[in-house]
């Protein structure tokens, strides 16, 4: 049965510093593009990468890094997840749609995934216990002035492990 009250068994602290591991050692773009996790609570997880190495000639954020950002919280937001409930599994991103709203010119750009609700984490280990495998879709935006400058939205599959 899911359990409401997160992160008993690790502080977020140490969920977020395994997950800024797992990502620097495992995914070499993480690195590279500059992405490091900005926060983690109740309105979700944020990531943040840097403009100048993400820029393209019009001196806006590249559209793939944008993508790269918003597809890294999604696995980030579904990692925490499994951290919560005491799980461990394969995540691997089975489809996403991105638009692209307004240019992003910040010399720091934000992505935030939406927390999950409650329904959604109780149906997601229901399926990981029945069927050893689940997924989860996930909404992440980059804020704009009057409306979020990039809509991402993905899939999250997670297969369990051993």
């Amino acid at each position: 049965m899911y359990d409401p009250n997160p992160l008993k068994t690790m502080s977020e602290q140490s969920a977020l510093d395994e997950l800024q591991g797992f990502l620097e050692k495992e995914i070499p773009m993480y690195l590279q593009m500059g992405i490091r996790i900005d926060q983690y609570g109740p309105d979700g997880l944020t990531m943040q990468l840097p403009l100048k190495p993400n820029r393209n000639h019009h001196q806006t954020a590249f559209a793939g890094s944008l993508n790269a950002l918003c597809t890294m919280a999604g696995w980030g937001m579904t990692y925490l997840l499994l951290q919560e409930l005491g799980r461990d599994g394969k995540i691997v991103i089975q489809r996403s749609s991105i638009r692209y709203h307004t240019p992003v010119k910040t010399a720091e750009v934000f992505a935030r995934c939406e927390p999950i609700a409650d329904e959604s984490k109780a149906f997601f280990l229901e399926m990981l216990d029945e069927k050893d495998q689940t997924k989860l879709d996930l909404k992440v935006e980059v804020p704009g002035t009057s409306r979020p400058a990039v809509a991402f939205e993905g899939s999250y599959v997670v297969i369990a492990r051993g």
